[in-house]
C-alpha cells in the first residue's frame, strides 16, 4: 500500500490552479483572484505583471504578494491577508494597484495608456515559497492566468474631433443620447490622455479628452496658450446633439485643474460644474491670453528649487508666492463669475506639489465672501498629486516634462488608493448630478 501510494502523483502537481474572475472586466470594477490545489497552509507568492507602449517603447510594471494557504489548501486574495510584498493586509486590489515599474526600467515612469481603445492585460502568476522581486525575474511559475482591464466599455464609440483648432477624442454611449457632457484634461504631461475620458463614458458620459500641447499641431511646449482655444472646444462639446442641454462639466488634474476652474470663470455660461482636483486658487506656472492680451499668472520660483533627492525633486517650496496673494490680485480665479456652477474640490493633503488644501479652502472662501454656496471639498490625509481611476497603478513619483525631471508628489501608496476608491463614485454622481438639464437654455 506504501509502494502505491509513493507511486500516486501529488495533488499539488495535478491540481494547482490560478484564476481571475471575470477575467475581462472593467478598470474600475474589483475581481476575485484565487489560487487552489495547495498544500494546507503552505506558503506561496502571486505575481502580477502588466506591459504599456509608449511610441516605440515598451515599459514593464508589476507587484507581488506573499500568501498562506488555508487548511483546504486555497488562497482567496480578496477574503485573505497578504503578509509581505508589495502590499500587506486585505487587498482585494492589492496586485493591480501595488504595480511599479520593473528593475531596469527609467525613474518615474507613469504607467499610462495612450490608446484607450485597447485593454490594460495584466498577467497574473503563482509560486510556491516566499519569493521577492528578482528571484520572480527568473523563477517558473507554477499556474498563470490573465486579467483584461478595459478602460472603455463595449457599448462605448470614440470619435476623433478636429475642430477648427480644437483637438482631441470624445467618448460617448453608442445612441442617440443625450448624455451629460463632460471635458478632461490632465496636466503636464501633455498630449492626448483619454483613460480618463473613456471610464467616464462607461459611466455614460458624453466625455471629451481635450490635449492643449504636445499633440499633433498643438503648440509642443505649455506656454502662450488661447483661452478662446478651451472657450471653442466648450462650444463644440455643446453643440452636439447627444449632450444634454444645460451645460457641461469640466474635469482636470494639477495644471489642468486650474486650468478648469479659470475656463469656468471667463466662460461661465456653459460650464455647469468643475471637478478640481489638486488645482491652484490662482493661474500659476504659465501665461494663458485672453482677447490677445496675456493674463496675470503666478511664476514658479526656480531659485527655490532644491538639489533632487535620489535625483526626485520636491518643488512644493517654489509656490510659497501662492499663498502670500491679496484677495484682488489678477492672478486669483475668480469663480464667483459663475455662480450656478457646481465646484467639487479634491485635494490630497500630502501632496508635495503645492498645499492643494490651502489652495482649495482659499477658493471657497472667496465663493462664500461673494454669497455663494455653490462648493465642497474632499481632502484626503496621506494622499499625494496624483488622484486618478481606481484600481490602476499607483505612484508618487513621476517624470515631468516641466522640469524635466522626476518629481516628487507625495503621499503614500495605501493613501493615494483609498482616495481614489473613495473619491471616484463621488465624481461620478457629482457629475450626473449637475452636468446638462434637459429643460434648461442656454
Amino acid at each position: 500500500m506504501a509502494n502505491l501510494q509513493e507511486r500516486q502523483p501529488s495533488k499539488l502537481a495535478q491540481t494547482l490552479l490560478l484564476s481571475v474572475t471575470p477575467s475581462t472586466s472593467m478598470i474600475d470594477q474589483q475581481v476575485a483572484i484565487k489560487a487552489t490545489g495547495m498544500k494546507a497552509n503552505s506558503y506561496v507568492t502571486i505575481r502580477a505583471v502588466a506591459k504599456k507602449k509608449t511610441g516605440k517603447l515598451i515599459g514593464r510594471f508589476e507587484s507581488y504578494a506573499h500568501y498562506k494557504a488555508d487548511e483546504n489548501g486555497e488562497v482567496s486574495v480578496a477574503d485573505q491577508a497578504c503578509f509581505g510584498g508589495s502590499y500587506t493586509g486585505i487587498e482585494p486590489m492589492g496586485l493591480f494597484w501595488s504595480m511599479v515599474p520593473s528593475p531596469g526600467e527609467r525613474l518615474g515612469a507613469r504607467f499610462i495608456l495612450r490608446d484607450a481603445t485597447k485593454p490594460m492585460v495584466v498577467q497574473l502568476s503563482l509560486y510556491e515559497g516566499q519569493l521577492d522581486t528578482a528571484a520572480l525575474q527568473t523563477k517558473e511559475p507554477k499556474a498563470t492566468a490573465a486579467a483584461e482591464r478595459w478602460y472603455m466599455g463595449k457599448d462605448v464609440e470614440r470619435i476623433e474631433v478636429e475642430y477648427g483648432q480644437v483637438r482631441g477624442a470624445l467618448f460617448k454611449p453608442k445612441g442617440p443620447g443625450p448624455f451629460p457632457g463632460v471635458i478632461d484634461m490632465f496636466g503636464t504631461a501633455g498630449g492626448l490622455i483619454e483613460i480618463r475620458a473613456a471610464a467616464l463614458a462607461s459611466h455614460g458620459f458624453a466625455s471629451y479628452a481635450l490635449p492643449y500641447f504636445a499633440y499633433k499641431d498643438l503648440p509642443t511646449f505649455l506656454w502662450n496658450r488661447d483661452a478662446e482655444y478651451f472657450r471653442d472646444a466648450i462650444d463644440w462639446l455643446c453643440d452636439q446633439p447627444y449632450v444634454k442641454p444645460g451645460g457641461v462639466g469640466i474635469v482636470g488634474v494639477s495644471a489642468g485643474a486650474t486650468l478648469a476652474l479659470q475656463i469656468s470663470a471667463l466662460f461661465p455660461e456653459k460650464v455647469s460644474a468643475v471637478i478640481s482636483i489638486n488645482g491652484s486658487h490662482a493661474f500659476a506656472s504659465y501665461p494663458l491670453n485672453l482677447n490677445g492680451e496675456e493674463l496675470p499668472y503666478v511664476t514658479f520660483e526656480c531659485e527655490l528649487l532644491k538639489e533632487p533627492v535620489k535625483d526626485v525633486y520636491d518643488i512644493y517650496d517654489c509656490w510659497h508666492k501662492l499663498y502670500e496673494l491679496q484677495d484682488e490680485d489678477g492672478t486669483i480665479i475668480k469663480l464667483e463669475k459663475n455662480p450656478k456652477c457646481q465646484y467639487l474640490f479634491l485635494a490630497g493633503e500630502a501632496e508635495r506639489q503645492w498645499d492643494s488644501v490651502q489652495n482649495a479652502k482659499i477658493s471657497m472662501e472667496r465663493l462664500k465672501r461673494h454669497g455663494c454656496s455653490n462648493y465642497q471639498l474632499l481632502s484626503y490625509p496621506e494622499a499625494g498629486h496624483l488622484l486618478e481611476i481606481p484600481w490602476a497603478p499607483v505612484g508618487s513619483r513621476f517624470w515631468s516634462p516641466a522640469i524635466n525631471g522626476v518629481l516628487e508628489h507625495g503621499g503614500t501608496p495605501v493613501g493615494n488608493i483609498r482616495a481614489m476608491e473613495d473619491s471616484w463614485p463621488k465624481m461620478i454622481r457629482f457629475l450626473r448630478r449637475h452636468c446638462g438639464h434637459c429643460n434648461s437654455k442656454l
